[in-house]
């Protein structure tokens, strides 16, 4: 008998395929319009965020614009340990492990990122509690813990799910934002239910409902 798949396993083998399949360029150009009306308005001024790998949420466009609107953005730097550290970016990337790109400054530690205003993490799916499903490497699990900052996740339509499959370690973000459709769409910010932010985040004019 073939070993069983399990339901994380089926959801993102589902999710990537449907990826590779369609292109998003309306779904990231509003993702992009979205964060940097988010950034401006909030007054972030340090901001981590990751470089979308193809097909990821944002494309090659985000950290270009992020760094317009943030006068400070954080990369992640893959370690062995699968832990990541953290570094400046300056506009230049450089290839890292598991074909991820990666800031060439120097390391600021795990640590880092408790001392940003607002974290962009990358994702596969968010249900509405939260529950974010990564590429199974257990990174921003890690990372999600010492965040005290609001944390969303950026997807692509349909990626907003009722719920998504959850283990113990599973950390959740605090919302999900999620691309258009056509042209002239703009993206939604969902906080998710039970997600604990300063108040201010509510009300920036971005989100699609209050889950918190």
């Amino acid at each position: 008998m073939p070993p069983a798949v399990s339901p994380k396993s089926e959801l993102r083998s589902h999710i990537r395929s449907a990826r590779r399949s369609s292109a998003h360029p309306f779904s990231d150009k509003s993702l992009i319009e979205a964060v940097s009306a988010m950034v401006r308005a909030a007054g972030a001024r340090t901001v981590a965020a990751y470089a979308p790998l193809p097909f990821e949420a944002g494309g090659p466009g985000l950290l270009p614009a992020l760094a317009a609107v943030a006068p400070r953005v954080l990369l992640p730097v893959l370690l062995s340990s699968r832990d990541l550290d953290w570094a400046r970016y300056d506009g230049t990337l450089a290839g890292g492990p598991l074909g991820l790109s990666e800031p060439t400054g120097p390391r600021l530690g795990v640590d880092a990122v408790r001392s940003v205003d607002l974290m962009l993490v990358p994702a596969l799916a968010v249900g509405l509690d939260g529950t974010r499903l990564g590429q199974g490497g257990g990174s921003y699990d890690r990372v999600l813990a010492r965040v005290t900052a609001p944390t969303i996740a950026l997807l692509h339509p349909g990626e907003l799910l009722p719920s998504v499959p959850a283990e113990p370690h599973d950390q959740r973000v605090s919302g999900a934002l999620v691309g258009a459709t056509a042209r002239y769409e703009t993206a939604h910010l969902h906080w998710t239910k039970g997600c604990a932010i300063p108040h201010y985040w509510h009300s920036i004019g971005l989100s699609a409902n209050d889950g918190g």
